[in-house]
């Protein structure tokens, strides 16, 4: 190990520790003790937020704060990491949104010329498929913190045309079709919510009421969405019809190639009737078979009202 590897190995190290002394480098890495000295003031000029404490082993402190200390990337990590930065351009709203665009400024300011060139050429030629985020929310990174602090909240939510407010816990979160999503834990009604993200209208922290565990709540969200009288479904299509799944498919769903087709199977609610109608319909004449007979009718009866509405159109 070369002293470059030996130390970008040392900023690891010493990364996850509070204190350490120079016998803790001099064993891990069979160097001497003036060799341990050096290696440690060259990491305090990269940046690495330690101080010496006085001691026959030379006891050096780890700074608790909110900077990471350096870290060496190759070229090839930083076009990763670059790159998967420009997939959140779609977004109007998204979390660490101001550390994002901060971040794209240091890349800018120490990437060298050669490297920035080769960003600029290969933007112009990879096109990355984003979904574009319309509305715009101002809490995703309050709810993300929330739910690795285990918080409890006051929500206050729009609701169709009503303002409504709900105690609980958020889950998760999660980006689809345009919209951002949070599973919340209502408190009072003892059950899991999909919550709009953009329809929250302000969060208050609830202090007086004990939280729970998020390992747990994470359990809940395997079951918590099927009803005692949802309906099983199975729908058979061809090649086009697995297209169209892979493009936008739910949890409650999964597919399966069976001989030439594929199957999708699931369940929905009674409650949703309208919107697994609605979802199949897009799949046209790709569908091969459809069970039970009640999804297939609800599908027709769509088909119907689509056609009396454009028969009386001009």
């Amino acid at each position: 190990m070369n002293r470059s590897e030996r130390l970008n190995d040392m900023l690891q190290f010493i990364n996850n520790k509070k204190t350490f002394n120079l016998k803790d480098l001099m064993e891990k890495y069979n160097i001497s003790k003036s060799t341990a000295i050096r290696d440690v003031q060259s990491l305090e000029l990269l940046g690495m937020p330690i101080y010496a404490e006085q001691g026959r082993n030379g006891k050096y402190l780890v700074l608790e704060n909110r900077i990471l200390s350096p870290i060496i990337f190759t070229v090839d990590e930083m076009y990763a990491i670059y790159f998967a930065m420009l997939t959140l351009e779609g977004y109007k709203a998204k979390p660490f949104e101001y550390e994002i665009s901060k971040l794209e400024e240091k890349f800018k300011e120490v990437l060298p010329i050669q490297v920035k060139e080769n960003i600029e050429k290969m933007k112009g030629l990879i096109s990355l498929e984003i979904t574009n985020h319309s509305n715009f929310n101002s809490y995703l990174k309050d709810i993300i913190q929330g739910i690795i602090d285990e918080k409890n909240y006051l929500v206050s939510y729009m609701k169709t045309k009503e303002k409504i407010q709900i105690t609980g816990q958020f889950i998760k979160i999660n980006s689809k079709f345009g919209q951002w999503y949070a599973k919340f834990y209502n408190m009072d009604k003892q059950k899991i919510q999909n919550l709009r993200c953009d329809k929250i209208l302000s969060l208050k922290v609830v202090k007086d009421r004990s939280s729970m565990r998020l390992e747990y709540l994470l359990s809940l969200l395997e079951t918590y969405h099927k009803q005692a009288n949802a309906i099983q479904f199975s729908i058979v299509v061809n090649d086009k019809g697995k297209d169209l799944y892979d493009k936008e498919h739910y949890p409650s769903m999964s597919i399966q190639k069976k001989d030439e087709h594929y199957v999708i199977s699931g369940y929905y609610n009674l409650n949703e009737e309208d919107f697994i109608s609605d979802y199949f319909l897009r799949f046209g004449r790709s569908i091969i078979s459809i069970r039970p007979y009640t999804l297939k009718a609800l599908i027709q009866k769509k088909l119907d009202i689509i056609g009396r509405h454009l028969n009386n159109i001009n």
